[in-house]
């Protein structure tokens, strides 16, 4: 099965929808997740990334490389370049906010991809585990990258070397999920952050994004020129013209009209 669409007002909603095998990625998912990211940068001011039934995703689709084990072993790196890391930029450079909905288990290159996300909500039984390293693979999808980032790098050499459960408590406790909500709620607080974000300009939101992200591989003075060099495109814009203005007189912006 292919990923789901549906759009709500300003906020798009792309759902991995395989939940029979957990969410697990495969070609056909992978291509419709990255068209429906493409499609929702176009249409939408925020979007929010889920999975259908009990998982949010469980990584790669071992099942589909069967026939690859049986002649040998599967080129993993091809799979990687051309079904995984396609998704992982489609997230990561998604041109609006992406919010995810961690209904289930975000294991493998699930818990890769939604780390990529600006903002992770996560059911109350939701959990995130690497997985990798119990069949003697490294972590893949962004997650050797990201999780230090997330959570410091002892804590993430845990996580990857142990295949450990990390809880929603924890998550949370950790930093590394804004809220946490009872089962079966966590799209519609999905929904609600993201209908917040879509109310701010795009602009300004998706360019912090890239500031921050990129400060965690930079110097304070190379920092500091980049926010310069953001802030001298952005005073120039329409919706910063509009938030002074609205500003001033004490009224609610209206990005939207941007």
């Amino acid at each position: 099965m292919s990923a789901g669409y549906e759009l709500r007002g300003d906020v798009a909603i792309v759902t991995f929808d395989r939940p029979d095998r957990y969410n697990a990625i495969d070609g056909d998912l992978s291509r419709s997740v990255v068209g429906h990211l493409t499609r929702a940068g176009h249409e939408a001011r925020a979007l929010v990334l889920t999975g259908a039934g009990k998982a949010f995703c469980s990584g790669a689709d071992l099942s589909g490389f069967a026939e690859e084990y049986e002649e040998g072993s599967p080129d993993l790196a091809r799979h990687l370049e051309e079904e995984f890391h396609p998704v992982v930029h489609a997230v990561s450079d998604c041109p609006v906010p992406v919010v995810a909905a961690i209904n289930g288990v975000a294991a493998g290159a699930g818990m890769g991809i939604a780390l990529g996300c600006d903002l992770r909500i996560m059911a109350e039984s939701a959990y995130f585990t690497s997985a990798f390293t119990a069949i003697g693979l490294v972590p893949d999808s962004g997650s050797t990258w990201l999780l230090p980032r997330h959570i410091g790098l002892s804590l993430a050499l845990e996580m990857a070397l142990t295949n450990r459960r990390m809880s929603s408590a924890e998550a949370l406790q950790r930093g590394l999920c804004t809220a946490v909500t009872p089962d079966g709620e966590s799209l519609a607080k999905a929904v609600e952050y993201a209908e917040g974000l879509a109310e701010l300009p795009t602009d300004a939101l998706v360019s912090t994004r890239r500031l921050i992200r990129g400060a965690t591989h930079t110097n304070f003075a190379e920092g500091l020129a980049a926010e310069k060099r953001e802030q001298g495109r952005l005073g120039r814009t329409p919706a910063h013209a509009e938030g002074v203005a609205a500003f001033l007189e004490k009224r609610k912006p209206d990005f939207k009209q941007f």
